[in-house]
């Protein structure tokens, strides 16, 4: 895959973080590095960093561990069951919460034995509960000298202040909004001797939002058929393959024509099926409606407002609610209110 080929391995290939990449640098330089916190959108680059940094470190990723806090809380038990690096602490008759704090509490305790530290690194740390991260803070403390934790998360205000005032906090901002993005893509284009056109590469940032993952699988997508990439082909590539407009426009067809169950259960599907995130799902929602508005025309501005009144809800309640389908349900439910009765 693309996303693998071209992660970067060394802190001078990340693009798009200049600030970022020079304060750990001096890190680097100095043998050592305190806990951090790496927060903003999806996609910016935050993981690529992380191990991009282990490799200065160490030269490989052998002494970093990564833990995807978003599949440990949805699977628990399974999730741990399933993955060999915690056979020796899996036990059918503990809880996946008491596995759990034993594993992080033991790897971070024990000193490496070609390096000063390694790295613990919490992906998508929003999903861990307030419970857990307290517990973390503890051991953030008693394995100082042997461990640093790395979080990564699209919230910051999600991670406890416990946490956030032991870290040195870095944003991230969306590579969209600078040139990095369009650095990005011409460099792997160039790499793969694609042509991709102003209109292809305006497209795919569209498609893509900033998401530097999402649009290299598109680009690789759309390079299976042909050698030059246009708008035309990523849009091919984008009902085909990606979150189409059309899903959305089905969750408003069921909302507004009172089908819960239906709005539930598609919800359901595309965040815990195709884990979509759920600001994804706002966006969507919010072009197939400005679409829905234009085709019924003899529905008042009045209610437009009122629905993007909703929109706007939703997406406060997103940035600290840990179920992410009820603020999407609620608003929906409101929608379809609006829609039969205004």
């Amino acid at each position: 895959m693309w996303t693998e080929k071209y992660r970067p391995k060394r802190l001078h290939d990340i693009l798009g973080h200049d600030e970022v990449v020079k304060r750990l640098n001096g890190f680097v330089k100095e043998k050592t590095i305190p806990n951090l916190l790496l927060w903003g959108p999806k996609g910016a680059g935050k993981t690529s960093l992380v191990y991009a940094l282990a490799n200065e470190f160490y030269g490989d990723d052998e002494n970093i561990m990564r833990i995807e806090c978003r599949d440990f809380i949805e699977q628990r038990k399974k999730w741990l069951k399933a993955d060999k690096r915690f056979k020796l602490f899996y036990n059918e008759q503990k809880s996946a919460i008491n596995i759990f704090k034993a594993m992080i509490k033991e790897y971070a305790s024990l000193s490496p034995l070609n390096a000063p530290f390694k790295l613990l690194y919490f992906s998508n740390a929003d999903y861990l509960p307030v419970y857990l991260q307290q517990g973390l803070r503890r051991v953030m403390e008693q394995s100082s000298r042997t461990c640093r934790f790395i979080f990564s998360t699209t919230k910051a205000t999600s991670v406890i202040p416990a946490i956030r005032s032991r870290c040195l906090n870095f944003r991230f901002a969306s590579l969209a909004e600078g040139d990095a993005f369009a650095s990005l893509i011409m460099r792997i284009s160039d790499a793969e001797g694609l042509r991709i056109t102003e209109g292809g590469l305006k497209a795919l940032n569209g498609y893509a939002r900033g998401d530097v993952g999402v649009a290299i699988n598109m680009l690789e997508a759309a390079a299976t058929n042909s050698d030059t990439i246009d708008d035309v082909g990523l849009d091919v590539v984008a009902q085909n393959a990606f979150f189409p407009r059309r899903t959305a426009e089905e969750l408003i067809d069921s909302a507004f024509a009172s089908r819960h169950k239906d709005v539930r259960a598609g919800l359901e599907f595309l965040i815990r099926g195709e884990r979509i995130e759920g600001k994804d799902i706002l966006v969507e929602v919010h072009e197939a409606l400005r679409m829905k508005m234009r085709a019924e025309r003899k529905k008042s501005s009045k209610i437009f407002a009122r629905l993007m009144l909703y929109e706007g809800e939703a997406d406060l309640k997103l940035c600290y609610s840990l179920n992410t389908i009820i603020p999407l349900e609620e608003m929906m439910m409101k929608m379809s209110s609006q829609w039969r009765y205004k």
